[in-house]
């Protein structure tokens, strides 16, 4: 029966075992230091399986992992009002990005894909401050998540462009967890369907992400008891230096 599921995912066994726990080390990064689920699944699974499989079942785990985000912090309603701007914004940018994936050679989307996992590491290090004007606050919402829906379809990846906005805001940790859990929702749900119009995500791709949505709330679990035992800073930095490795990698592939 594995084998089967295997073949009709055009995968081997092993490969297939591999996923899942590729999706376990993404969520210990996340349970240990709230992000870097979507790195590094998509910096690791295609060192041994298509990108593409890894892009459809980042789409089915991500929406999953943030929904309870979103509604466990009772600012359902007022969040959706401030942040309605950045919703549109990736309502926009989405299909664009999903065109882009469709259209682009799988070279090209590595090369983008590499390039910035390099950039999130570098950016994180050295952690620059954005200040964003109240008054300014709805328009750069829209380019936010213009930008986000477009880059995040192509990539999975759209959490640095919300995190830098957020805190350029200067609101508090409950309302930017909130706001990250609507906009992972939306962007994920963005993915699911665009995947699936352009063939990105099969049924068969939907189950395993079903599948690897459990690996990867256990390792947040996990990861959230880790860094009470390890130094969190150098957890933080070894985590990083793994991505930045993995993102030159996947960009010296994408140029061969």
């Amino acid at each position: 029966m594995l084998d089967n599921f295997a073949q009709l995912l055009g995968l081997n066994w092993v490969q297939l075992l591999l996923i899942p726990c590729v999706f376990i080390v993404g969520g210990i990064s996340k349970g240990a230091l709230g992000f870097g689920l979507p790195f590094v699944t998509v910096s690791i699974v295609p060192l041994f399986a298509p990108l593409e499989v890894a892009l459809a079942v980042n789409a089915v785990v991500l929406p999953l992992a943030n929904f309870l985000q979103f509604t466990r912090g009772g600012l359902i309603r007022s969040t959706l009002d401030r942040h309605k701007t950045v919703v549109i914004g990736i309502l926009i940018g989405a299909p664009i990005g999903a065109y882009l994936l469709d259209a682009m050679a799988i070279q090209i989307i590595e090369l983008i894909l590499g390039v910035f996992v390099m950039s999130f590491v570098v950016v994180t290090l050295y952690n620059p401050s954005m200040k964003v004007p109240q008054r300014k606050e709805k328009q750069l919402g829209v380019g936010v998540g213009l930008f986000a829906g477009v880059i995040g379809t192509m990539t999975t990846v759209n959490g640095p462009f919300f995190i830098m906005y957020l805190l350029g805001l200067n609101i508090d940790r409950r309302e930017i967890l909130a706001t990250l859990g609507l906009l992972f929702v939306v962007s994920g749900v963005c993915f699911l369907i665009f995947f699936g119009l352009f063939g990105i995500l099969t049924m068969e791709r939907f189950q395993l992400g079903l599948v690897c949505s459990i690996f990867a709330l256990v390792g947040m679990w996990a990861g959230d008891r880790v860094v009470q035992y390890v130094d969190r800073e150098f957890f933080r930095r070894l985590v990083l230096s793994g991505l930045f490795i993995l993102g030159f990698n996947i960009f010296l592939r994408g140029l061969t």
